[in-house]
Protein backbone atom coordinates (compact mmCIF):
# COMPACT_ATOMS: atom_id res chain seq x y z
CA UNK A 1 0.00 0.00 0.00
CA UNK A 2 1.28 3.43 -0.91
CA UNK A 3 2.16 5.89 1.81
CA UNK A 4 0.31 8.93 0.47
CA UNK A 5 -0.02 12.32 2.15
CA UNK A 6 -2.40 15.14 1.28
CA UNK A 7 -0.91 18.50 2.29
CA UNK A 8 -2.31 21.99 2.78
CA UNK A 9 -0.97 24.90 4.79
CA UNK A 10 -1.94 28.40 5.87
CA UNK A 11 0.40 31.35 6.24
CA UNK A 12 0.83 34.16 8.76
CA UNK A 13 0.68 36.82 6.05
CA UNK A 14 -0.70 37.18 2.53
CA UNK A 15 1.61 37.31 -0.50
CA UNK A 16 1.50 40.22 -2.92
CA UNK A 17 0.34 39.69 -6.49
CA UNK A 18 3.94 39.92 -7.67
CA UNK A 19 5.44 37.84 -4.87
CA UNK A 20 8.12 35.39 -5.97
CA UNK A 21 9.53 32.31 -4.26
CA UNK A 22 11.69 34.46 -1.96
CA UNK A 23 8.65 36.32 -0.68
CA UNK A 24 6.68 33.08 -0.25
CA UNK A 25 9.54 31.62 1.77
CA UNK A 26 9.22 34.54 4.21
CA UNK A 27 5.46 34.32 4.82
CA UNK A 28 5.71 31.85 7.69
CA UNK A 29 3.41 28.92 8.45
CA UNK A 30 0.53 29.33 10.88
CA UNK A 31 -0.78 25.79 10.51
CA UNK A 32 -0.21 22.84 8.16
CA UNK A 33 -2.80 20.14 7.66
CA UNK A 34 -2.17 16.61 6.44
CA UNK A 35 -4.12 13.47 5.71
CA UNK A 36 -2.16 10.23 5.74
CA UNK A 37 -3.31 7.14 3.86
CA UNK A 38 -1.47 4.79 6.23
CA UNK A 39 -3.94 5.43 9.06
CA UNK A 40 -6.64 7.48 7.27
CA UNK A 41 -6.27 10.36 9.73
CA UNK A 42 -6.20 14.15 9.53
CA UNK A 43 -3.70 16.14 11.59
CA UNK A 44 -2.96 19.82 12.07
CA UNK A 45 0.60 20.97 12.80
CA UNK A 46 1.42 24.41 14.12
CA UNK A 47 4.71 26.12 13.24
CA UNK A 48 6.53 24.66 16.24
CA UNK A 49 5.53 21.15 15.16
CA UNK A 50 6.76 21.28 11.55
CA UNK A 51 9.55 18.83 12.43
CA UNK A 52 6.92 16.10 12.83
CA UNK A 53 5.48 16.98 9.44
CA UNK A 54 8.95 16.84 7.88
CA UNK A 55 9.39 13.26 9.08
CA UNK A 56 6.11 12.28 7.39
CA UNK A 57 7.08 13.94 4.11
CA UNK A 58 10.42 12.13 4.01
CA UNK A 59 8.62 8.78 4.11
CA UNK A 60 5.89 9.66 1.63
CA UNK A 61 5.50 7.77 -1.64
CA UNK A 62 3.44 10.67 -2.96
CA UNK A 63 2.40 14.10 -1.65
CA UNK A 64 -0.90 15.37 -3.03
CA UNK A 65 -2.18 18.91 -2.86
CA UNK A 66 -3.77 21.83 -4.67
CA UNK A 67 -1.40 24.57 -5.87
CA UNK A 68 1.30 23.13 -3.62
CA UNK A 69 4.23 23.29 -6.05
CA UNK A 70 3.82 27.03 -6.54
CA UNK A 71 2.71 28.00 -3.03
CA UNK A 72 2.85 25.44 -0.22
CA UNK A 73 6.27 23.99 -1.10
CA UNK A 74 8.05 27.39 -1.38
CA UNK A 75 6.52 28.42 1.98
CA UNK A 76 7.45 25.13 3.63
CA UNK A 77 10.97 24.70 2.21
CA UNK A 78 12.82 27.00 4.69
CA UNK A 79 11.61 24.81 7.56
CA UNK A 80 13.14 21.62 6.13
CA UNK A 81 16.61 20.11 5.91
CA UNK A 82 15.89 18.35 2.59
CA UNK A 83 14.82 19.50 -0.87
CA UNK A 84 11.10 19.21 -1.56
CA UNK A 85 11.94 18.91 -5.26
CA UNK A 86 12.97 15.34 -4.46
CA UNK A 87 9.53 14.44 -3.08
CA UNK A 88 7.09 12.66 -5.47
CA UNK A 89 4.18 15.06 -5.86
CA UNK A 90 0.79 15.32 -7.53
CA UNK A 91 -0.50 18.88 -7.73
CA UNK A 92 -4.17 18.75 -8.74
CA UNK A 93 -4.06 22.42 -9.77
CA UNK A 94 -1.10 21.89 -12.10
CA UNK A 95 -2.56 18.75 -13.63
CA UNK A 96 -6.06 20.09 -14.28
CA UNK A 97 -4.96 23.60 -15.34
CA UNK A 98 -2.50 22.18 -17.88
CA UNK A 99 -5.30 20.19 -19.48
CA UNK A 100 -7.77 23.08 -19.51
CA UNK A 101 -5.36 25.81 -20.55
CA UNK A 102 -6.52 28.12 -17.76
CA UNK A 103 -6.46 28.35 -13.96
CA UNK A 104 -9.05 26.56 -11.87
CA UNK A 105 -9.96 26.99 -8.19
CA UNK A 106 -10.37 24.35 -5.52
CA UNK A 107 -13.84 25.77 -4.85
CA UNK A 108 -14.92 25.35 -8.49
CA UNK A 109 -13.76 21.73 -8.62
CA UNK A 110 -15.22 20.83 -5.24
CA UNK A 111 -18.65 22.35 -5.95
CA UNK A 112 -19.07 20.67 -9.35
CA UNK A 113 -17.43 17.34 -8.46
CA UNK A 114 -18.35 16.79 -4.82
CA UNK A 115 -21.30 19.14 -4.28
CA UNK A 116 -19.32 20.86 -1.49
CA UNK A 117 -17.44 24.12 -1.06
CA UNK A 118 -14.64 25.65 0.97
CA UNK A 119 -15.50 26.88 4.45
CA UNK A 120 -13.67 30.17 4.07
CA UNK A 121 -10.92 32.08 2.24
CA UNK A 122 -7.17 32.22 2.68
CA UNK A 123 -7.45 35.78 4.00
CA UNK A 124 -9.89 34.54 6.65
CA UNK A 125 -7.18 32.13 7.81
CA UNK A 126 -4.76 35.02 8.31
CA UNK A 127 -7.40 36.92 10.31
CA UNK A 128 -8.02 33.89 12.54
CA UNK A 129 -4.28 33.42 13.07
CA UNK A 130 -3.80 37.03 14.14
CA UNK A 131 -6.80 36.77 16.47
CA UNK A 132 -5.47 33.55 18.00
CA UNK A 133 -8.58 31.65 16.88
CA UNK A 134 -6.81 28.33 16.41
CA UNK A 135 -9.98 26.25 16.33
CA UNK A 136 -11.45 28.03 13.29
CA UNK A 137 -8.04 28.19 11.61
CA UNK A 138 -7.38 24.47 11.96
CA UNK A 139 -10.95 23.55 10.98
CA UNK A 140 -10.64 25.64 7.82
CA UNK A 141 -7.27 24.14 6.90
CA UNK A 142 -8.43 20.57 7.48
CA UNK A 143 -11.64 21.15 5.52
CA UNK A 144 -9.56 22.21 2.49
CA UNK A 145 -7.49 19.12 3.21
CA UNK A 146 -10.56 16.89 3.09
CA UNK A 147 -11.83 18.45 -0.16
CA UNK A 148 -8.44 17.91 -1.79
CA UNK A 149 -8.30 14.30 -0.60
CA UNK A 150 -11.84 13.61 -1.83
CA UNK A 151 -11.08 15.14 -5.24
CA UNK A 152 -7.97 12.97 -5.48
CA UNK A 153 -9.93 9.83 -4.61
CA UNK A 154 -12.77 10.76 -6.97
CA UNK A 155 -10.37 11.35 -9.85
CA UNK A 156 -8.57 8.09 -9.15
CA UNK A 157 -11.82 6.13 -9.08
CA UNK A 158 -13.76 7.72 -11.95
CA UNK A 159 -10.97 9.11 -14.15
CA UNK A 160 -12.28 12.67 -14.29
CA UNK A 161 -13.21 15.76 -12.29
CA UNK A 162 -15.95 18.31 -12.97
CA UNK A 163 -16.00 22.09 -12.82
CA UNK A 164 -18.35 24.89 -13.77
CA UNK A 165 -17.26 26.72 -16.92
CA UNK A 166 -16.85 30.47 -16.40
CA UNK A 167 -17.88 30.98 -20.06
CA UNK A 168 -21.37 29.46 -20.12
CA UNK A 169 -21.79 28.14 -16.54
CA UNK A 170 -22.14 24.59 -17.79
CA UNK A 171 -20.61 21.70 -15.85
CA UNK A 172 -17.60 20.38 -17.75
CA UNK A 173 -15.62 17.17 -17.21
CA UNK A 174 -11.82 17.03 -17.39
CA UNK A 175 -10.06 13.62 -17.57
CA UNK A 176 -7.39 12.67 -15.02
CA UNK A 177 -5.36 9.48 -14.68
CA UNK A 178 -4.31 9.36 -11.04
CA UNK A 179 -5.71 5.86 -10.61
CA UNK A 180 -3.45 4.43 -13.33
CA UNK A 181 -0.70 1.94 -12.39
CA UNK A 182 2.78 3.17 -11.57
CA UNK A 183 5.27 3.42 -14.45
CA UNK A 184 7.12 0.34 -13.19
CA UNK A 185 3.87 -1.64 -13.23
CA UNK A 186 3.12 -0.57 -16.80
CA UNK A 187 6.65 -1.46 -17.93
CA UNK A 188 6.38 -4.89 -16.33
CA UNK A 189 3.03 -5.46 -18.06
CA UNK A 190 4.47 -4.56 -21.48
CA UNK A 191 7.52 -6.78 -20.93
CA UNK A 192 5.33 -9.70 -19.84
CA UNK A 193 3.10 -9.32 -22.91
CA UNK A 194 6.15 -9.31 -25.18
CA UNK A 195 7.66 -12.37 -23.50
CA UNK A 196 4.39 -14.27 -23.78
CA UNK A 197 3.80 -13.00 -27.36
CA UNK A 198 0.41 -11.64 -26.38
CA UNK A 199 -1.45 -8.70 -27.94
CA UNK A 200 -1.44 -5.61 -25.75
CA UNK A 201 -4.38 -3.25 -26.11
CA UNK A 202 -3.72 0.43 -25.33
CA UNK A 203 -6.55 2.94 -24.90
CA UNK A 204 -5.93 6.69 -25.15
CA UNK A 205 -8.12 9.22 -23.37
CA UNK A 206 -8.30 12.83 -24.59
Amino acid sequence: MRNEIVLDLETKAAPTNTGGRRELAALGISVAGVWTSADDKFRAYRESEIGELAALLKRADRVIGFFITKFDFPVLQPYLDFDLAEVPVLDIFDDVSSKLGHRISLSSLAKATLGEDKSGHGLDAITWYRAGDWQRLEEYCLNDERLTRDLYHYGGKFGHLAFESFVDRKTVSVPVSWGMPEESEIRAMVERAAAEKRVLEIAYVS
